[in-house]
């Protein structure tokens, strides 16, 4: 019913108060602002805003309108990132089974260090003995292991490499 744009041009409008407004931040002439607003409420046979001499003013349909229109162009603005990422790979969790030898500080810089880079993304991380790290790659429990032995105990395609060594510029 209506548009990314129809939603933006009305948040714009009641944020600055007028069409010549509007328009200077929209990269828009004023007739254009004011003919897509009285589309809008012409679809919606409501008035959402008073014009007065060099402004306008929200009616109580148009602050709920507006309210409205901030609300979906957040969730379109979030369906758009998310979309985006599910293409590229985005995943809502990452499981990360850590080797007891690990030391905690460089555990806590590891956790640190994610949540910077992939700050919507949970990490789930469990602490494994001897060679569970491995168990837990193959029963699907992690997607990630750190510390793990360098022979692979379980049958699986599994890729590994030494712990700090630098592999195309990424350690």
């Amino acid at each position: 019913m209506f548009s990314y744009q129809d939603f933006q041009v009305i948040e714009v409008v009641a944020r600055r108060g007028s069409f010549s407004g509007a328009a200077a931040e929209l990269h828009k002439v004023p007739s254009a602002v004011s003919y897509t607003v009285r589309q809008i409420e012409d679809k919606l046979a409501v008035v959402l805003f008073e014009r007065l001499h060099r402004q306008v003013k929200l009616t109580p349909a148009g602050e709920y309108f507006v309210e409205q229109s901030r609300e979906m162009l957040k969730a379109m603005a979030n369906i758009r990132q998310q979309t985006q990422r599910v293409a590229n790979g985005w995943t809502q969790s990452v499981a990360l089974a850590l080797d007891n030898v690990v030391r905690e500080d460089s555990v806590n810089t590891l956790v640190r260090d994610f949540y910077d880079a992939f700050p919507d993304v949970e990490l789930l991380l469990t602490m494994e003995v001897f060679n569970g790290v491995w168990d837990a790659l193959a029963d699907d429990r992690a997607d990630i292991a750190i510390g793990a032995t360098a022979a692979v105990p379980v049958s699986g395609a599994f890729r590994y490499r030494e712990m700090g060594t630098c592999v195309g510029g990424l350690w």
